[in-house]
């Protein structure tokens, strides 16, 4: 059961040191969820060899250009390569009003967009399938921005296939059971759930938290996420900087993740005045010591346990 994130791009506003902008590609069971799609979104799908046939849903946080400037380049190639499946977007209001645009300006798209409007504002779901559901995450930045908590959804129990012959259950008795039921057997009585069945592993889940300010009421809506991405664009002694464009500091991140009691803390949107990022981790580790720098080409799988 597959669940893992790819990071595409990891840079702040400016691409810099090989590192694009933010993008970053959640598998869930081989169906593909982008979150924000930075420019040259479609190269990189090329240099990590991504099928974006597999692309079913794109994730906007907000309007500024290095979480957008990608999708027309990535409609169009997508166009280019007859495409016909549809493509759902996802944001904040003034993402519509840039994808029509792009839509506008693009001849040759083969394929049908839909967009779908996000409040910033609200925690609230925005998308469910059979295995996945997505929230918005309000956050604080300098202009209207959402994050996403994508949750995997609880799966059945697994039946003890011995147990089916030797209590004579019969096949429609199967689902009720696999979903909690206990089984009354006229030669053995009640037979408790959990000496027929096997718990499924723990649902995963993934929190994308850019772009941002420091706000520690972010930890009611994911506390004890498997994963939590959380920009980290400045060291601490530039602290003044990251209040005034509405971003956070690697400490910052870390702090987050300490209250919000998560599994792993996973670094981005690093500014360009970092060529080199051993500080931004160790400042982040010294409080919250399972911290990963995010790069690009990074794979992290989540684990089923």
């Amino acid at each position: 059961m597959r669940f893992d994130l790819t990071i595409l791009g990891c840079s702040g506003a400016v691409p810099a040191y090989r590192r694009y902008p933010t993008m970053q590609l959640l598998n869930v069971q081989e169906q593909l969820f982008m979150i924000d799609c930075g420019e040259g979104a479609q190269m990189r799908f090329s240099d990590f060899s991504v099928k974006w046939g597999k692309l079913s849903h794109v994730f906007i946080s907000h309007h500024h250009g290095d979480h957008v400037l990608g999708l027309p380049g990535l409609l169009s190639s997508m166009g280019l390569n007859h495409r016909t499946a549809p493509l759902t977007i996802f944001g904040p209001p003034k993402v519509g009003d840039f994808l029509k645009q792009v839509c506008a300006f693009s001849e040759r798209l083969s394929f049908p967009v839909h967009f779908e409007v996000v409040d910033p504002d609200r925690n609230a779901l925005v998308y469910e399938s059979k295995h996945l559901k997505v929230y918005s995450l309000p956050l604080r930045h300098s202009v209207p921005a959402a994050g996403y908590l994508f949750q995997e959804k609880e799966r059945p129990r697994s039946m003890r296939g011995e147990l089916i012959e030797k209590y004579q259950i019969p096949y429609q008795a199967i689902p009720g059971i696999k979903n909690g039921e206990d089984f009354v057997s006229s030669d053995h009585g009640v037979v408790p759930n959990e000496a027929l069945t096997i718990a499924p592993p723990k649902a995963r889940s993934f929190a994308f938290c850019s772009d941002t300010a420091y706000q520690p009421s972010l930890t009611d809506y994911i506390y004890g996420v498997d994963l939590l991405y959380h920009e980290a664009t400045f060291l601490q002694k530039h602290e003044a900087q990251a209040k005034e464009t509405g971003h956070s500091t690697a400490k910052e991140a870390a702090l987050t993740a300490q209250k919000a009691n998560v599994g792993t803390l996973l670094l981005g949107h690093y500014s360009t005045r970092y060529p080199v990022l051993d500080r931004i981790l160790q400042e982040a580790i010294s409080i919250f010591p399972n911290t990963i720098l995010g790069s690009d080409g990074l794979v992290v799988p989540l684990m089923a346990h």
